[in-house]
C-alpha cells in the first residue's frame, strides 16, 4: 500500500474530486492525506483520511485579503484577470504553503504528492524532496489559448513570475517544475476538452464520484413540485453578484410551469416565489438524476455533474476559466451560452425555453455522457496512481 498527500488550494471547486479520488485510494487499503492553507469542514474528509493545515498566523490578513479578492473576478477583464489568478491567487498560495508543506513532507513522508494545477507549492516542494509528483486539472485544458503563439509578452511575464517562484523555493532551472511532467489527470473527457491528440502525460479520467456529502434536502417538496425542473448555482465564490443573478432569475421564471431549485444563501433575496426551492448547501449529485436543466456560471463541478446525468445546460460565464468552458459546451451542441453581463430577462426566460423543449441539445448532452462514462472515472484515476506509484517514472 502507498501513502497519498493532495495538495489542493482554498476553492472547493478544486478540491471536490480530489476527495472522490481519496476516498477510492482508502476504500483499497492506501493511506491518503489532504494539505490545505484553510480550514476545511471534517465531515468533507472521507473516513481514514486526514487533513493538515500549517500555523498561518503571520499570513491571516493576507489569506483573508486574497479569498475576499475572489468576488473581484467578474469586474475585470483580459490581463488584469491573469494578474488577479497568478500575481495575487497562485503564486501567494504557493508561498504560504512552502514551509509547512516542507515540514510536512518530512514528517508524513508521501510515496506519492498529488498537486491540484493551481497549487504550486505541491509541484515544487515534491521536487525539492525527490518526491514523485501528479499534477490533478479539474478543468479541461484551454488548448486555444497558446499564450506563447498568440500573446507571446503575457507568456514571458507568466513563465518570469513562476521562474521567480521557482528561485523562491531553491529551484534554479530554466524549466518549469509547478506541474508534473510526469502525469496530468484531468477530470473531463477528451472529447469535451476538445483535445486530440494530446501530450502522453496528460489523461483523461472524466468526472470522479464519491466524496461525502450529507447534506439534508427536503425531498418531499421536490417529489410535489411540478413542471420541469431547473437546477440553479454559482459555486462557492463570487458572493457578490448573487443577489442581482438571482433577482433575474425570479423576475424571469417567478410563478412559471416549472421548478427552480437555487442552491444559495436563502437570505440573498428577502422573497422567494412558490415555485423555488432555495437552500445554502444542497446534495447536489445526488439532486442531479430528478432534474430536467442546469444553469450555472461554469463551475466544473457543476458542469460535470449535468453532463454526468446527459443534461443540458445554460451556461452564464462570469470570470476565470468559465469562458474557456462555455466555448466546449456550445462547441458539443449541449448548452447555451450567455455571457453573464449581457444577460436579460427575455433572453434568459428564451433560452430556456429553447433547452427544455428543443431535444437537439439533451441529445448532445447524452453524447458527451457517453464519453464521460467511457473515461473511466474513479477507477481509472485509482489504477493509474498505482501504477505510478510502483513505477513513477513509466509516463517520463
Amino acid at each position: 500500500m502507498s501513502r497519498y498527500l493532495f495538495v489542493i488550494p482554498p476553492f472547493f471547486g478544486h478540491v471536490s474530486p480530489t476527495l472522490s479520488v481519496g476516498a477510492t485510494l482508502l476504500a483499497r487499503g492506501h493511506e491518503v492525506a489532504w494539505f490545505g492553507i484553510t480550514p476545511l469542514k471534517p465531515e468533507h474528509i472521507p473516513a481514514g483520511g486526514s487533513y493538515h493545515v500549517p500555523d498561518l498566523t503571520e499570513y491571516g490578513e493576507d489569506i483573508a485579503l486574497m479569498l475576499r479578492r475572489q468576488d473581484d473576478g467578474p469586474s475585470v477583464s483580459g490581463p488584469e484577470v491573469l494578474k488577479l489568478a497568478l500575481e495575487e491567487t497562485y503564486l501567494p498560495i504557493a508561498r504560504f504553503m512552502r514551509k509547512g508543506l516542507l515540514d510536512f513532507l518530512d514528517a508524513w513522508q508521501p510515496d506519492v504528492v498529488v498537486n491540484d494545477c493551481i497549487t504550486f507549492a505541491g509541484a515544487l516542494c515534491a521536487r525539492l524532496k525527490g518526491i514523485p509528483c501528479v499534477t490533478t486539472t479539474p478543468v479541461p485544458p484551454d488548448v486555444m489559448g497558446n499564450a506563447e503563439e498568440t500573446a507571446p509578452k503575457i507568456a514571458e511575464w507568466q513563465q518570469n513570475l513562476i521562474r521567480g517562484l521557482q528561485e523562491e523555493f531553491g529551484i534554479q532551472e530554466e524549466s518549469l517544475h509547478i506541474h508534473s511532467h510526469r502525469l496530468n489527470m484531468v477530470f473531463t473527457s477528451r472529447t469535451f476538452a476538445g483535445l486530440d491528440p494530446a501530450p502522453p502525460h496528460m489523461e483523461f479520467v472524466g468526472p470522479v464520484r464519491g466524496r461525502p456529502n450529507e447534506v439534508l434536502f427536503d425531498w418531499e417538496r421536490l417529489r410535489q413540485a411540478k413542471g420541469p425542473k431547473i437546477f440553479v448555482s454559482l459555486g462557492t465564490l463570487l458572493v457578490d453578484i448573487r443577489k442581482a443573478f438571482f433577482s433575474k432569475l425570479v423576475e424571469a421564471f417567478a410563478d412559471e410551469p416549472l421548478t427552480i431549485i437555487a442552491a444559495t444563501d436563502p437570505a440573498a433575496l428577502e422573497s422567494w416565489p412558490e415555485n423555488f426551492i432555495v437552500q445554502g448547501f444542497v446534495p447536489q449529485a445526488a439532486l442531479m438524476p430528478h432534474m430536467d436543466l442546469v444553469i450555472c456560471h461554469g463551475g466544473f463541478n457543476t458542469v460535470n455533474d449535468t453532463f454526468v446525468n446527459g443534461l443540458p445546460m445554460l451556461i452564464t460565464p462570469i470570470a476565470y476559466d468559465h469562458f474557456h468552458t462555455a466555448k466546449l459546451i456550445e462547441r458539443a451542441g449541449c448548452g447555451i451560452s450567455i455571457r453573464y453581463k449581457r444577460l436579460r430577462i427575455n433572453e434568459l426566460r428564451s433560452a430556456v425555453y429553447e433547452l427544455l423543449e428543443n431535444p437537439v441539445y439533451r441529445e448532445a448532452a447524452v453524447r458527451i455522457q457517453t464519453t464521460f462514462r467511457e473515461a473511466g472515472g474513479n477507477d481509472r484515476a485509482v489504477e493509474l496512481l498505482e501504477t505510478f506509484a510502483r513505477e513513477p517514472e513509466y509516463a517520463s
